[in-house]
């Protein structure tokens, strides 16, 4: 199977008329949900036993609702796969019994898999304690820092040099500001997944006990110093102008691309659309590191989506479930989602075959986030954390960021009850699981 088959495989010949249904709830909405359109239709054209459906729904929380919903009923009629947020996997992998481990549908259905085949930073974070992969990932994305280039060489810094540290970004931030006479130099998406879960990571510290969130007595354990301190530099470069949070009225992403603010910390999940709008010299750099903390830093956490299967299907329709997530899991699968959505292969074949396909060289950016996730073996405490509630937990850490932002409450103790109520919520549900 090579990559145009994708696309090829749309103008073949009508299916045969006995097809399995294998339905694919997911949260997707624009290009990311035509893309997984596209791609059931070119498996169920090669494998015309089968008739892939995708299903949209409104978004994650929804979706899981509905899954929950069924699975209380006396006979479920939920799909075998599903596609939701990373942040959704606690949520899932606590529900017992319902996720049905992607690597062992594979094993148990006949259709290939090599645990080697994944990046480092994929098998760490998408795995249970036993090795075996709990999900696949779909759009994978990580963290990275977008800069106006031409704007950095302006305020006499090199992109490539003076911004791979916080000190050198802060520093740059504070020159570009005081030569717009205290305009916006930067602004940030997401702080709780980038300035929590990333930095923490980052500097190989954990944000939950029990390996990141994964023993059923998990608690919070992120350093509350180590964040307060660092919030506190981000407070301060907000109340020099340097960084615009949301709390004043700046949207990041069109605020960076309208050139307000030359740098933006974001997902690569923004490549295609940022680069497609960005009228000046675009340079994508690795998420900047605290040198006097670590060095060299932990990868970066990995984000976006992920195919999950769940049981209680009946054999014919996990068989199809099992092909579908070995088709998605194919190095031409994963170089065409690279190409159509700058997601970043969960795969090592995948990464070469972007490499090697001009992909990368339309856009370098792709490369930096992939090098992000290629690298060394995650420790405990450098993989995602896996907790249920995560959304909810990251939105106290939002919350937390707000707070110090408008100067209702310092660093430390915003970041303080961020921590206690999120530890609350996750030992409720903990407790109601049981």
């Amino acid at each position: 199977m090579r990559i145009l088959f994708l696309l090829a495989a749309l103008l073949t010949a009508a299916p045969a008329a006995a097809q399995t249904p294998v339905r694919i709830w997911h949260a997707l909405s624009g290009p990311q949900k035509a893309a997984l359109e596209t791609m059931a239709a070119a498996f169920n054209n090669a494998n015309p036993d089968y008739a892939v459906k995708p299903v949209a729904l409104t978004q994650t929380s929804t979706l899981l609702a509905r899954v929950a919903d069924e699975q209380r009923r006396a006979r479920p009629e939920g799909p075998p796969l599903v596609i939701v947020s990373e942040a959704a996997a606690g949520d899932i992998v606590s529900a017992g019994g319902l996720a049905y481990p992607v690597s062992q549908l594979l094993i148990d259905m006949a259709e290939p898999y090599d645990p080697e085949a994944f990046l480092p930073a994929v098998r760490a974070s998408f795995s249970d304690a036993a090795g075996s992969l709990l999900a696949l990932p779909f759009l994978l994305t990580t963290p990275v820092l977008y800069v106006d280039a031409k704007a950095v060489r302006d305020a006499g810094y090199d992109p490539g040099k003076d911004l791979k540290t916080w000190a050198g970004f802060e520093g740059v931030a504070a020159r570009i500001s005081t030569a717009g006479g205290g305009s916006c130099a930067a602004a940030m998406q997401a702080p709780p997944w980038i300035a929590v879960e990333n930095l923490l990571a980052m500097h190989d510290r954990p944000f939950a006990s029990f390996d990141n969130g994964r023993g059923t007595d998990a608690r919070i354990s992120a350093d509350v110093d180590f964040l307060a301190r660092h919030l506190a530099r981000l407070v301060d470069m907000a109340r020099g102008g340097a960084l615009r949070p949301r709390t004043s009225g700046v949207e990041p992403v069109g605020a960076f691309i309208g050139r307000a603010c030359p740098m933006l910390l974001g997902t690569s999940g923004l490549l295609g659309h940022i680069r497609s709008r960005a009228a000046f010299d675009l340079a994508v750099l690795p998420l900047p590191y605290l040198d006097d903390v670590t060095n060299p830093p932990k990868p970066s956490l990995p984000g976006g989506f992920a195919l999950w299967a769940l049981r209680g299907r009946p054999p014919a329709e996990m068989k199809g479930a099992a092909k579908f997530a070995a088709f998605v899991a194919s190095p031409d699968a994963q170089a065409w989602l690279a190409r159509e959505l700058r997601s970043i292969p969960s795969t090592f074949e995948g990464w070469r075959r972007v490499q090697t396909n001009g992909t990368t060289t339309a856009e370098p950016g792709l490369a930096v986030a992939a090098s992000e996730l290629a690298g060394q073996m995650p420790t405990a405490a450098s993989k995602s954390p896996r907790l249920p509630g995560k959304a909810d937990i990251e939105g106290y850490f939002e919350a937390a960021f707000d707070n110090a932002f408008l100067g209702t409450k310092q660093p430390r103790p915003a970041v303080v009850d961020a921590v206690q109520r999120a530890d609350i919520l996750l030992r409720e549900r903990r407790d109601g699981e049981r």
